[in-house]
């Protein structure tokens, strides 16, 4: 499978946009190349395969702000080879928050454009392994007002139009048209309140599905000694030709508190509706705790199908001279309405490093996760325990060297044959060019 994606004619534009005023911006890119040998690369419980895999890329990050403009656009380009030829090699270019905002009045009107590229998985069901990938591009674009209404509140209302664009083929490309109004008063300094309401409608999908989803919620802002609190409460109302109505709910609570009890907290709890073309944004922002795939736990399905997901993250670290431990757990309720199929998931992820010197530190990390597949009994409940072993050491002010030692075992006493074992060993050097 040789996959060549470099999607939207907007990102070549942007590079046009970038090149012609470079000087302008602030510029970051690096050279990396990792290696890594697997006992088992595909990750199969019997006949398994030892492969070499290599990584070499590119990232490149500009950034610009004027008084009425300003730009946030950063690319990865990534060649991945297998030598024993397991997997295909894959070329692919992935971009992550370019964001691209125009003041057409001042601090009133502007425009703003984003693009997002994120990996999802094609199956909940398979490891994760070139075979099972899928990208899905995320065009947004449209105005955004801002009213002050006096000096303690703010109206804002802006209308997005979204391309999405999924590269499996049964996956279901949509155009859809986003709308938020809301309101914020500022109680005092540390405190303030908002309160708002989105529509979101599915404008052409791949049949004749019909998609719309409504939300209306208050939420909090405060300010704390040594921290923030962020709380959304509200209700949402989910219409879809392929499943049910669905009517949720909607939170989303968002804790940090430093140096409590001599650590640091961060809660985050969310509960949302979305779509299977789509998805969640969280999953856009990489904001999980690291799962078996290290990337968005959520799958492609086929045809358009609402999901429904609860999820808690709790991560604790405290620094501690040229110690460092920190200590996070998942919880995540998912249900695909069409398809019916609910996954259960839960984790914990240990950590422990030590700075041995300026250049050098070493850690080991713990990470379980246990799947529990609802929804398809036959597949049962997958435990993956990973164990690592890693090093960082700066060789130069510009080139890091880093190295890692990983053993991967998953069982499930419902169904031997999803039960693998694998060791790594890998070797990575990043050459920060500018």
């Amino acid at each position: 499978m040789k996959v060549y994606q470099i999607s939207f004619f907007y990102g070549g534009i942007v590079g046009l946009l970038l090149s012609s005023t470079a000087n302008s911006f602030e510029l970051a890119a690096s050279l990396y190349t990792n290696t890594e040998y697997s006992n088992n690369a595909s990750r199969t419980s019997t006949a398994t395969d030892d492969d070499i895999t290599q990584n070499l890329g590119l990232n490149v990050s500009l950034k610009e702000k004027r008084k009425r403009f300003n730009a946030d656009a950063n690319f990865n380009l990534e060649e991945e080879h297998y030598y024993n030829n397991t997997f295909s090699s894959q070329t692919s270019l992935t971009t992550g928050f370019g964001i691209f905002n125009f003041d057409i009045i001042e601090n009133f009107l502007n425009w703003r454009t984003s693009f997002t590229r994120t990996e999802v998985l094609k199956s909940l069901t398979v490891s994760d392994t070139p075979d099972n990938r899928e990208q899905r591009n995320i065009f947004r674009t449209g105005p955004s007002i801002t009213y002050r209404v006096s000096r303690e509140s703010t109206l804002n209302a802006s209308t997005n139009y979204t391309l999405v664009e999924n590269s499996g083929e049964e996956a279901a490309d949509t155009k859809r048209l986003n709308s938020k109004l809301s309101y914020n008063y500022a109680l005092n300094n540390s405190t303030s309140l908002s309160l708002s309401s989105q529509y979101d409608e599915l404008l052409d999908g791949d049949g004749g599905e019909e998609f719309k989803k409504t939300n209306f919620n208050l939420g909090i802002h405060r300010v704390l000694p040594q921290g923030e609190l962020d709380f959304n409460y509200g209700h949402s109302h989910t219409r879809s030709d392929d499943s049910d109505s669905v009517n949720g709910n909607f939170f989303d609570l968002s804790l940090s508190r430093k140096k409590l009890l001599w650590h640091d907290f961060v809660l985050q709890y969310q509960q949302d509706i979305s779509d299977t073309s789509i998805g969640f944004e969280s999953d856009e922002q990489n904001s999980e705790m690291p799962s078996e795939s290290g990337i968005s736990s959520e799958g492609v399905v086929t045809g358009l199908d609402v999901i429904t997901r609860k999820r808690l993250n709790l991560a604790v670290n405290r620094v501690l001279g040229v110690y460092q431990y920190s200590v996070a757990g998942l919880w995540e309720y998912e249900v695909y309405k069409t398809l019916n199929n609910d996954k259960k998931s839960r984790g914990v992820s240990l950590n422990l490093s030590q700075n041995i010197s300026q250049y050098l530190s070493v850690g080991t990390d713990y990470t379980f996760l246990l799947n529990d597949f609802i929804g398809q009994p036959l597949i049962g409940k997958d435990k993956i325990s990973t164990y690592r072993l890693n090093s960082q050491h700066i060789l130069s002010e510009n080139l890091n060297l880093s190295a890692h030692l990983q053993y991967a075992v998953r069982s499930n006493s419902q169904n031997q044959a999803r039960e693998y074992e694998e060791l790594a060993i890998g070797l990575g050097l990043t050459w920060n060019i500018y």
